[in-house]
């Protein structure tokens, strides 16, 4: 039973460590609190490992698990401070498939206000569903869908013409 457990945790970090790791670094902007938060998410995991429902995905359980305490980091003093997004950048691991581009976009989408940051984040770089974001922020899916919006509407604006080859 307890070889199963460990097995079940270290699937688990193989297959969502990476991604974890770089929605912390996302949500906090220091790369040696997102290890911490990555650590504290599986401590979490492991844990609660026999409660687990499979109500939602395990994808969706983990980074539920992990929003969540990187949201109590954020919420300690000594965490509130923000690096900018171009220091930030050059720390986050890129994803096997990211394209030169999604720097600048990404560069944007981390000016936004955390309100508008974390459903976009969630919904573009983890591609979770609206309802899915809302369970995990605690919110309704219509505030989600109206953060959404207005997140897109800031970074069409913000985003204007920078591709522009003429």
């Amino acid at each position: 039973m307890e070889n199963d457990r460990q097995e079940t945790l270290t699937r688990m970090v193989e297959a969502h460590g990476d991604r974890l790791y770089r929605l912390c670094l996302l949500l906090l902007g220091d790369p040696h609190l997102a290890e911490d938060a990555v650590q504290d998410t599986m401590l979490k995991a492991w844990r609660g490992l026999d409660n687990y429902a499979q109500r939602a995905s395990e994808k969706t359980w983990l980074t539920t698990i992990a929003v969540n305490v990187c949201r109590d980091y954020r919420r300690l003093y000594w965490c509130r401070k923000r690096l900018d997004s171009e220091a930030l950048l050059e720390q986050i691991p890129a994803p096997p498939d990211a394209e030169p581009q999604d720097d600048e976009i990404l560069r944007q989408v981390l000016s936004l206000a955390p309100k508008y940051r974390e459903p976009v984040l969630l919904y573009y770089w983890k591609q979770l569903t609206i309802p899915e974001i809302a369970a995990l922020l605690h919110e309704k899916e219509n505030t989600v869908s109206t953060r959404l919006r207005r997140a897109r509407a800031q970074l069409k604006e913000t985003l204007k013409g920078w591709d522009d080859d003429g």
